[in-house]
């Protein structure tokens, strides 16, 4: 929702405010950056606007929300009005169950290091970007486009990256085949013209089906773009990238794990079907340095390394320390982890308790129930159930009922080898912000 109210005056003759709950977040900050006002939740903060605009999390039981129906005045969701914005341009979609931001991130340093000034949507703050949105006067409109609910279906992209599929939202989707339909569907509303870069080891891949020219990206020596002599280091990886099993340069990425090195192959494959040099590619992703909360270095705390992931999925999760692993062999890994959503955890709970094998010691905080989420009664999961699971399995693994529990625990126990890492997408990454404070 930031991302869009940046962007829009710049497109659309427009005056931006904005409602919000009172805490403060990175949002706050570039949104007084660019002089658009956030007023806490009020009914009377919709009188005199022209159109409102919703994010996905609230309903129209939402009192702004009820008050602008009251006043006749039109309302659109945050997919229904990115859309419109979109059509303005040639879209670029980047989806799929993992990876989109940090691809998104990719891509759009390639595309401004080329000089083609795209506008820029992103699901979070992007340092070489100058933030989570870029309005560019560029032709293309590259944005980080999400499954959830099939909001991305409001869109009609001409190139469309898939990332990889699979079922993360339950309290939406009844089952894979489900959320693969919906992609299938996005897919298929690509131009003859236009290119769809899919993962070529997606288990679902055949069946996505498009009129568009098919790049597939991956490790396999079979993809069109692929990576081959990897060596990980602190640093992150460097390996050679692959086109057609050719040998096209050497990239060195400063961002740690397999899963980065799939999202810049996604970047590659994209940006070189737009036709821009391999040599500017490569030159781009070589100083791209992340984004927030992914795999964020916060600091050190008595020698130990403190970073924050988003990670928040079962896959995410266990890539993440396994890309830890690669990066920091020699480091004691302990995961603090916060599940998000009770329906998630509930649909997952099993592969929630094999996410884990890569850390030497896991810190469960109790469940982030996310805004959009009903809760009746007694929910029959909880943290301290998954910890007992785990404890099961031979993971080493303490349930803490409150954040500030699992601070001083930490602080009290860390040491100069270790490596903690925050995973979550509730408010878990402030147990890495009190450390580092």
């Amino acid at each position: 929702m930031s991302a869009l109210a940046q962007i829009t005056p710049l497109i659309e003759d427009a005056v931006i405010t904005g409602s919000d709950v009172p805490q403060r977040f990175f949002t706050d900050v570039v949104l007084e950056k660019a002089g658009i006002e956030v007023l806490n939740f009020d009914p009377e903060n919709v009188v005199g606007a022209d159109l409102v605009v919703t994010s996905a999390a609230y309903c129209d039981s939402h009192p702004e929300i009820s008050r602008a129906k009251e006043l006749n005045i039109p309302v659109l969701t945050y997919p229904q009005f990115l859309s419109k914005l979109m059509s303005k341009k040639k879209g670029v979609c980047v989806t799929g169950t993992h990876g989109k931001t940090t691809t998104t991130a990719m891509a759009g340093k390639i595309l401004l290091d080329a000089g083609l000034d795209p506008t820029i949507v992103v699901g979070s703050d992007v340092p070489c970007i100058g933030g989570n949105a870029h309005a560019g006067q560029g032709e293309l409109f590259l944005a980080e486009s999400c499954e959830y609910r099939r909001h991305f279906l409001n869109y009609s992209p001409e190139h469309l990256i898939i990332t990889n599929m699979e079922l993360d939202h339950p309290d939406y989707f009844k089952d894979l085949d489900d959320v693969v339909c919906a992609f299938s569907e996005l897919a298929c509303k690509l131009p003859a013209e236009g290119n769809l870069i899919i993962w070529h080891d997606d288990p679902n891949i055949d069946r996505i089906k498009t009129k568009a020219t098919v790049t597939t990206f991956g490790f396999s020596a079979d993809a069109d773009v692929s990576a081959a002599n990897v060596v990980f280091d602190n640093d992150g990886s460097c390996f050679d990238v692959m086109m057609n099993k050719k040998n096209i340069g050497k990239l060195h990425l400063t961002v740690s794990g397999k899963h980065n090195i799939l999202d810049a192959l996604a970047a590659i494959a994209l940006t070189s079907r737009l036709g821009i040099s391999m040599d500017t590619v490569l030159q781009a992703l070589s100083g791209f340095n992340g984004t927030k909360r992914r795999f964020e270095r916060l600091g050190t705390k008595h020698g130990a390394v403190i970073v924050d992931d988003y990670a928040h999925h079962p896959t995410e999760i266990q890539t993440t320390l396994d890309g830890a692993r690669l990066s920091y062999p020699d480091r004691r890994i302990r995961a603090v982890f916060q599940p998000h959503t009770f329906s998630r955890t509930e649909k997952l709970f099993y592969e929630f308790s094999q996410a884990f094998q890569d850390a030497d010691e896991v810190l469960l905080a109790e469940i982030f129930s996310s805004a959009r989420e009903k809760k009746a009664g007694v929910n029959p999961i909880s943290s301290a159930k998954l910890a007992d699971l785990m404890k099961e399995k031979g993971i080493t693994t303490r349930y803490f009922p409150t954040l500030d529990e699992i601070s001083s625990y930490l602080d009290q126990t860390l040491e100069e080898g270790d490596l903690v890492i925050t995973l979550g997408a509730g408010d878990i990454y402030k147990v890495g912000q009190n450390l580092v404070s």
